[in-house]
């Protein structure tokens, strides 16, 4: 059987693996290496509950705007589906190389559903390029263009990484910290007014009637 080691090495013989150059500390999308922890299917989604994503789903990333340990002044999500921007507004969306990768695919080679492995290392915005800080993260995952237009999608809670060295050959994965989770459908409009109008009968039904 390939172990991680030896597939991250022949992605790197085909240059699917990089490390990019920023000046800052870096990190890499990869719960693949670190065998999970997995994302999967939840109830009312597209797939089968309980496996894992396969490749129409992309794996992103969220990050806190200065370092430091900050999980828990963003706001709890039972939904797990909100944009994480709106659980606390220091939450920025990464972009750039890095900053996603596709689930159980990794160009021509196919990997374990439910992982994803980014074909370049993600520099944190603002971080020392000598790495040893630590800064708190975000992983989003959806089908389509993005998070916020996707029907399917959630997010994980928030968790912390200690950011490599910029020129570390093996930067710290974010499958070492990131907790698992699963994606949802995103509930209608109509779902939410039908859920405030039942609410709303039941307290009719038993607040106190004044004689």
């Amino acid at each position: 059987m390939e172990t991680g080691h030896e597939t991250k090495l022949l992605l790197s013989i085909l240059g699917l693996v990089t490390v990019s150059s920023f000046g800052q500390g870096a990190i890499i999308l990869d719960n693949y290496n670190t065998y999970g922890p997995y994302v999967t299917y939840g109830y009312g989604s597209d797939g089968t509950v309980g496996t894992g994503l396969l490749g129409n789903y992309t794996m992103g990333l969220y990050y806190w705007n200065a370092p430091g340990d900050f999980t828990s002044s963003v706001v709890s999500d039972p939904t797990t589906m909100a944009i994480p921007s709106s659980l606390n507004a220091n939450l920025i969306l990464a972009t750039g190389p890095g900053s996603t990768a596709q689930f159980a695919r990794a160009g021509a080679a196919i990997l374990t559903p439910g992982t994803a492995l980014a074909g370049a290392t993600f520099n944190v915005p603002g971080s020392s390029t000598a790495g040893g800080q630590v800064w708190t993260f975000m992983i989003i995952a959806y089908e389509g263009a993005s998070y916020a237009s996707a029907l399917y999608r959630a997010h994980s809670a928030a968790f912390i990484l200690t950011t490599s060295a910029d020129s570390s050959p093996a930067p710290v994965a974010t499958g070492t910290a990131m907790p698992a989770f699963s994606i949802y459908i995103i509930p209608e409009p109509s779902a939410f007014a039908l859920v405030c109008l039942g609410c709303g009968a039941v307290w009719l039904c038993i607040r106190p009637r004044r004689s």
